[in-house]
This record gives structure tokens, sequence and C-alpha cells, in this order.
């Protein structure tokens, strides 16, 4: 056994540094805080700029689609004018045609009528004598005119089956226009998703056993869901995990609807049910991959954020189904792996903190005491230098004297606190038992029989 006074009290216990310890602990945890909501907001910013680059090319195809809509319907009404402008050219034409006969045959009848007119005095006497010749010459003019109107009459019916076959071919070009800009509305509206001959469940299983077999989702399950939780299930559940520990899991309901269904239904009115099953099921996000509401610019967009009105949900169209689903998995990887770094830290942290607590559990009794005897040494200073005081007051003669006594005490004063602080800078357990292996072989036994 060996004594230790008041002073070795003082500087075992400036060895020791709970306080500080506690407040570097502190610090350290909240800076470790601060870097991992840096990096969730980073990987936030990161996804909202990966999504905006996809429908930013999205818009630039469906802009070039609308642009080459335009144009084919430019075409289609050039085609029509110019038809417009050759019927209208063969009408007219066919008129001209058909006045210019009637103006022959009038000139030509006008003529003989002239010729008739001026020959009629001549050869008044020698009537009965041409009578004959008159008649042939009035017979040949008849004939004249009779294969005059035959040949209007079949120039109209020519010009007539004209007309029918200009008509018949433009309205074969209509129609074949009509089919081109049927089938560019139908691509516009699909944006290029491939679903014939298959339903939208099988379109994103098969691109889901794609992107396995290009060696993404390795350890990932994209199975149906086939158990019924209070008579309501999903269509499928995606799950993936990290060294056997899962780190995101998604519920999928796909709907599909085609366009001569008589009842069309929206996407809100499956979000309720979607959202119930992601609960009952334990995942963390939902997705409804949808074909409803063709045409509406807001989810033909590809994507559409709905966690305003239930936690994590998304609306997409098939063909983001890939990269939605790699957006969510890598967003859920990186924030596991920075959770998992950051509990070994913690970790690490709490077992150095209990090595030091067991330290200054051992010299708690010794600052305990320690501060007990400061304390009652200051109590009992206060008290003599109060009575002192008092006693100035009522002894002016020996003021003097007094004086001095309260200067001894105040020295002491002095002197103790020096003696503590040279106390608490050089008084410590290694340069007490430095050259003295025996003492500090009893406090390593005693600190052995303390624990």
């Amino acid at each position: 056994m060996f004594q230790v006074d008041e002073s070795d009290y003082a500087a075992i216990v400036a060895q020791v540094r709970s306080s500080e310890f506690n407040e570097e602990l502190d610090r350290r945890m909240a800076e470790l805080r601060e870097q991992f909501e840096a990096r969730q907001e980073s990987i936030k910013l990161q996804s909202e700029k990966d999504c905006q680059n996809i429908i930013s090319a999205k818009d630039l195809e469906l802009g070039r689609l609308n642009t080459e809509l335009v144009r084919l319907k430019g075409i289609v009404d050039a085609c029509e004018a110019d038809k417009k402008a050759e019927f209208a050219e063969l009408e007219s034409r066919k008129d001209k045609e058909l006045f210019d006969a009637v103006a022959a045959k009038d000139r030509c009848i006008a003529d003989l009528q002239a010729s008739l007119a001026a020959k009629d005095s001549e050869k008044r006497l020698a009537l009965m004598e041409e009578q004959s010749a008159s008649k042939e010459a009035l017979q040949l003019k008849e004939q004249t005119i009779i294969r005059l109107k035959a040949d209007l009459e079949s120039g109209r019916l020519a010009a007539d089956n004209r007309e029918s076959q200009l008509r018949e071919q433009h309205k074969q070009q209509l129609d074949d226009k009509q089919a081109e800009i049927d089938r560019l509305r139908d691509f516009k509206m699909r944006l290029s998703t491939k679903m014939v001959g298959e339903t939208l469940e099988q379109h994103c299983s098969v691109q889901f056993a794609q992107a396995q077999s290009m060696g993404l989702y390795p350890d990932a399950s994209f199975d149906k869901d086939n158990t019924a939780i209070e008579h309501s299930k999903g269509d499928f559940i995606f799950r993936d995990y990290i060294d056997g520990v899962e780190y995101v899991s998604v519920m999928f309901e796909m709907k599909n609807e085609m366009d001569l269904t008589a009842t069309k239904h929206r996407n809100d009115d499956f979000l309720e049910k979607l959202d119930k099953d992601r609960r009952l099921k334990g995942c963390e996000y939902a997705v409804l991959v949808s074909m409803l509401e063709q045409g509406n610019d807001l989810y033909d967009a590809g994507i559409v954020d709905k966690s305003h009105r239930y936690p994590k949900m998304i609306v997409i169209r098939p063909q983001f189904f890939l990269p939605v689903l790699r957006l969510i998995s890598e967003g859920a990887r990186k924030g596991f792996q920075e959770r998992h770094a950051l509990q070994k830290e913690l970790e690490a942290a709490r077992t150095q903190s209990m090595d030091f607590a067991r330290f200054e559990e051992k010299l708690n009794r010794f600052r305990t005491q320690f501060s007990n005897n400061v304390a009652a040494a200051h109590k009992k200073f206060v008290a003599a230098t109060e009575g002192i005081d008092k006693t100035i007051e009522a002894l002016e003669k020996q003021i003097k004297a007094l004086r001095d006594i309260k200067a001894n005490f105040e020295a002491s004063e002095l002197k103790l606190l020096k003696a503590n602080d040279i106390a608490e800078e050089d008084l410590t357990v290694k340069k007490l038992t430095y050259g003295n292996p025996t003492i500090r072989k009893m406090i390593q036994d005693a600190a052995g029989q303390t624990d």
C-alpha cells in the first residue's frame, strides 16, 4: 500500500479527458451525418439529372415525329391541290373543245346559208335542173354535221372517263397517305414499344430476363406475386441483395388497355391499391407500368413521380421499365453501402468509447474524493475571509494586524493554486512510477483487483 495526497489526485484527474472525448465524439458523429446527407443529396440530384436527360431525348424524338407528320400532311395537301388544279384544267379544256365544236358548226351553217342565199337569185331559174345536185350537197352537209356531233359526243365521253380515272387515282393516293398518317400516329403513341404478340407482363418479364442475361442484377429476383393478403396482390415483386442482405424491393403493377375498350380507366384509379400491396408485402418502392391515358402529355413523357400522393410511387411507360429499375437499384445500392460504412465507423467509435469509460470508472473515485477535499478547503477559506472582514469592520484599531492575517491567507490560497497547477502538469502515474517498478507493479495489481 502507498499514500497519494491531494496533488497526486489532481495530476491523475488531469489525464482523464471525459468531456473533451465526448465533444470530439459528437463532432465526429455530426461530420459523418453531414457527409451522409451530402452524399444522399448528390445521388438524388444525379438521378434527377439522368431522368431529365432521358425525358429530353424522348422530347426530341417526339418533336422529330411531329415534324415528319406535318411534312407528310403538307405533301398530302399539295397533292390534293395539284389534283384539283388538274381537274379544273380538264374541265376548262372540255368546255373549250365543246365551245369550239359548236362555234365551228354554227359558222359552217352560216356559211352554207350565205352561199345558198347568194346563189338563190342566180340559180332560181335553174332550180329544177340543179335540184338533185342541191339535195346531194345538202345531204353532204347534214352528214358533216352528224359527224361533228359524234366527234363532240366522243370527246365528252373521253373527258368524263379521264375525270373518273383522275378521281379514282386521287382517292387512292389520299387513302395511302391516310394509312401512312395512321401508322405514324400509332408509332407515336407506342413510342417504339413492341407489344405485338405479347402482353405487358410478358414484355416486362422478357426485358428483365434480357438484362440478367447481360450480367445485370445477378442476385436479384423478379417473381410473380401469387400470395394474396387481405384479398389483394400485385403483379410482380423485384428484390435485390448484397451479401445476402436485401437492400431494395419494388412492387410492380402492369396495366394495359386497348383503344377500342368501351370503359377507359385512369392511372390514378390504381395508385391506392398499389400502395396497399406495397405496404402489405413490405416493399420500399411502388411502380405502375401503364399504357393507359394514351395522348396524355404528362404520362407520354415516360416517367411521372407520384410520391406527393403516395410514398415512393412512380408511373412509367413500358419503354422506361429497365431505366427506372436501374435508377432505383443503383440509388439504393449506394445508400446501403454508405450506411454500412457508417455503421462500421460508429461501432469502432463505440468500442473506443467503452475502453475510455472503463478507465474513467477506475479513476472516478479519486476525482470525487479530491473534489470534496478542495470544496471543503475552499468553504473554510471563504468562511475565514468573511470572518476577518467582519472583524476588520468591528475592530478598526486592529485593522493593520488583521489585514496582515488576511494577506497571509490570500498568499496561502495562491500557493495552493500554484501547487495544484504544478501537480496537474507533473504528477502522473507514469512519472510517479518512473524508476520504481515495485510501485508500478502495485498499481497494476490494484487495477487488476478492481477489474
